[in-house]
């Protein structure tokens, strides 16, 4: 009986030992400073086995954009300094805050886009946030702690134009929400004017359960209790608070315009629709059809320079 009795004990202990260490290395993947690497890799079970046919026109778009003039700026934060590059156009009342998505930095998820900002006629403001690129910073939260600091490079463009500049957000994947969590925080100014949020997700528990199962084959759902205790302990955030739908609710003024790809294998399309119909303030969904994660522009980009010019401009013409 005695042998029984330490059989099942030793058993046990295997047992929890094998959820923190399994824990303590999912936790520190999926949330400390990812490695800066030259070369790009989008894994195919997230943005699937059509991507690589638009990595060379990603490279030349990057490329164009380290060589564009430019103004490197900082602002403080809880996590240390964080950077951006701002690239100046005199003749716009109208400047655009990029938020690159996880796992990435500013001025390479702006590859995405090429022409885009030029053809808009704005300003841009490409940064990097916490945990990434020139940024400071140990933990990615996934938005929970991120909003903050958006927050914080509103209120410094704010400051640096004196309020005359009106402020966009285009975020992508976990830089949408972000994004989105911004527009249920207090004090922003009225310089702020809208955010389009290109493949957010409606709920961080939600995208982890998602891309686990997809990825890495484990059951998230039996390690998200033990995740969220590292988050809280050692990165100072809560998953439970970055729900963006539940957000959404509180936003009741400043537009959004949702853009997301219907074939989208890391982000579901149907998490735009949730945030969508979370939203009370003005609003408007775009599909695009057959379009992966973070594909949107790159499968029609005259679509989607015009879709954001009427978000911006409205039915005025771009001068």
């Amino acid at each position: 009986m005695e042998w029984v009795i330490l059989g099942i004990i030793i058993a046990l202990l295997l047992l929890i030992s094998t959820y923190i260490w399994t824990v303590l290395i999912t936790f520190r993947l999926l949330f400390r400073r990812p490695l800066k690497t030259k070369k790009l890799v989008f894994p195919k079970p997230f943005f699937g086995d059509d991507f690589d046919k638009h990595i060379d026109g990603i490279l030349k778009a990057q490329a164009r954009y380290a060589s564009k003039l430019s103004e490197e700026v900082a602002i403080r934060s809880s996590a240390g300094w964080l950077k951006g590059r701002l690239f100046e156009n005199p003749n716009s009342n109208k400047i655009v805050i990029f938020v690159h998505g996880y796992y990435s930095w500013g001025m390479r998820d702006i590859g995405f886009f090429d022409t885009l900002y030029d053809d808009l006629n704005v300003s841009l403001l490409v940064i990097d946030q916490r945990a990434a690129g020139e940024s400071e910073g140990v933990y990615t939260s996934f938005g929970a702690l991120e909003r903050f600091d958006i927050r914080e490079w509103i209120f410094y463009l704010n400051g640096r134009y004196n309020g005359e500049k009106e402020i966009y957000l285009h975020g992508i994947s976990m830089g949408a929400a972000t994004s989105l969590l911004v527009t249920a925080l207090a004090a922003l100014p009225p310089s702020f004017k809208g955010v389009v949020a290109d493949c957010g997700f409606s709920r961080t528990d939600g995208v982890i359960f998602f891309a686990g199962k997809k990825m890495l084959k484990i059951k998230p759902k039996l390690m998200f209790w033990g995740l969220n205790i590292l988050a809280k302990t050692a990165g100072g955030f809560n998953l439970k608070d970055v729900n963006v739908s539940k957000e959404l609710h509180k936003n009741t003024t400043i537009p959004i315009l949702f853009i997301h790809g219907t074939a989208d294998l890391f982000v579901p399309y149907n998490m735009s629709v949730k945030n969508f119909k979370a939203t009370g303030g003005p609003k408007k969904l775009v599909a695009f059809p057959k379009a992966g994660h973070c594909e949107s522009y790159l499968t029609d980009s005259e679509k989607y320079t015009e879709e954001m010019r009427k978000f911006l401009y409205g039915k005025r013409k771009i001068r």
